[in-house]
């Protein structure tokens, strides 16, 4: 499965590519948007690679060959002049003054980014739509400024939106209008050699994540981490914010405890990182449960011949305690934390164990129930299954690259069986 990367935060963009079928991830720009071009076609085309180009530099670090970002930017264009999005109300009613009982047109950029073993391949283009407005009421236009859709669109309006029945005429490509040309989108990509939607092999492997998907670890890093902070005089965090600390190692939950407990500056960082792995380590296994159903699922993918492997931040040694003391011997292979491979949202730790289990990555899911590791699968080229038993919300696993959705283990199995079953494609928006 290809990691494909869509450089924009944009619901709109969004919504149209899951649409289309296609299976994504969210990394949105960050950088101010420049361009030296005047002419709206070079315009948006310039925008769009500044998008891509600052997340490709942002995450080259993380994507392995074969990765796509895709950068888009829209503006709407009348008499010939650019108009963005509004600085504030009053803007937006100037601008919908000026296009209303008029023709405009609608420029979205898009540039896509493939890297290959060389560097990345670019391509660019630029689509136009003639959008006509019925003669609108200073009164109307006021009435639909106060609503708030138009203060984040190019031009201030939502076609999709209230602004709609406005609308008398258009010339063009309508996804264009909503900020994403779809149809064309696919056919430059084709152009590159690239299937945005990739048909995915079938499953033969499973590599889990281990805290909040197998183990229900939420009070263990909540009783230890609390010990840790008021040895060192700062206040206990409540249970539920351990949901947001942990999901990138014991470093980085330490961190985000102290930095909320009273401690900003992370002054005892050292000393409370140690003392925090030294208690977990003694009782690696301490208020560490299974989500119900989760050892049944297990058993029936072993007996339709699946591979079974364990992914984790948690430092090896633990690992391997916790999932012998949980599941035996159920899994094939586990990886923890250790020297010389990168942490999780990296593919390291999933590619080696694909390779150690025979099996390619696109012949593998990863099921995990943080935005990292919806990240992480992405990243390997494996379908990637967020689960809602865990420690983190929808939001989160689909904005970050979550093919499918699990409410409760059993449906692990569902999956399996669908993804490319006697020939029948899986609905990878299942769920969403």
């Amino acid at each position: 499965m290809r990691n494909i990367i869509l450089a924009s935060a944009s619901p709109r963009r969004r919504e149209l590519l899951r649409q289309a079928g296609v299976s994504f991830r969210i990394v949105p720009a960050m950088g101010e948007e420049k361009a030296e071009k005047k002419e709206p076609s070079e315009y948006v085309q310039e925008l769009s690679f500044g998008k891509a180009e600052e997340v490709a530099e942002r995450e080259e670090k993380e994507l392995s060959e074969g990765a796509l970002i895709i950068g888009a930017d829209t503006v709407v264009v009348y008499s010939g002049r650019i108009l963005g999005k509004p600085e504030n109300e009053e803007d937006a009613v100037r601008m919908l003054e000026r296009l209303q009982g008029h023709t405009h047109q609608v420029y979205t950029g898009v540039t896509l980014l493939l890297k290959e073993k060389t560097g990345w391949q670019r391509r660019s283009f630029s689509e136009c739509t003639d959008v006509a407005f019925c003669p609108v009421s200073e009164e109307e236009i006021r009435l639909y400024v106060s609503t708030g859709e138009p203060m984040d669109k190019a031009g201030s309006y939502a076609i999709q939106g209230k602004w709609g029945k406005h609308v008398k005429e258009i010339q063009g490509d309508y996804n264009n209008v909503v900020g994403l040309p779809v149809d064309r989108l696919m056919k430059e990509a084709e152009k590159m050699g690239i299937s945005l939607c990739e048909e995915q092999k079938p499953v033969k492997a499973c590599i889990f994540d281990l805290d909040g998907t197998l183990a229900d670890t939420l009070s263990s890093m909540a009783v230890i981490g609390n010990k840790v902070m008021n040895h060192f005089g700062l206040s206990s965090l409540p249970l539920d914010n351990y949901r947001y600390y942990c999901g990138d190692g014991a470093s980085m939950l330490i961190r985000r405890c102290l930095a909320d407990a009273g401690d900003p500056e992370l002054s005892f960082f050292s000393e409370a990182d140690r003392m925090y792995r030294k208690l977990f380590n003694e009782d690696p296994l301490f208020q560490v449960t299974q989500y119900e159903g989760m050892e049944e699922t297990l058993k029936k993918m072993k007996q339709n011949g699946l591979r079974l492997a364990v992914c984790t931040n948690k430092p090896h040694p633990a690992a391997l305690k916790v999932i012998e003391a949980l599941y035996g011997n159920l899994f094939d292979e586990v990886m923890g934390q250790r020297e010389g491979i990168r942490r999780k949202p990296a593919p390291d730790i999933p590619l080696a164990l694909a390779q150690k289990m025979g099996v390619l990555p696109d012949e593998c899911l990863y099921i995990g129930d943080t935005g990292t590791d919806m990240r992480t699968g992405r990243n390997a080229g494996m379908l990637t299954v967020g689960v809602l038993w865990g420690f983190r919300d929808k939001e989160e696993l689909l904005l970050n690259g979550a093919a499918v959705l699990a409410e409760h283990p059993e449906e692990l199995l569902e999956i399996c069986e669908n993804v490319i079953r006697n020939g029948e494609e899986y609905d990878q928006t299942c769920g969403q």
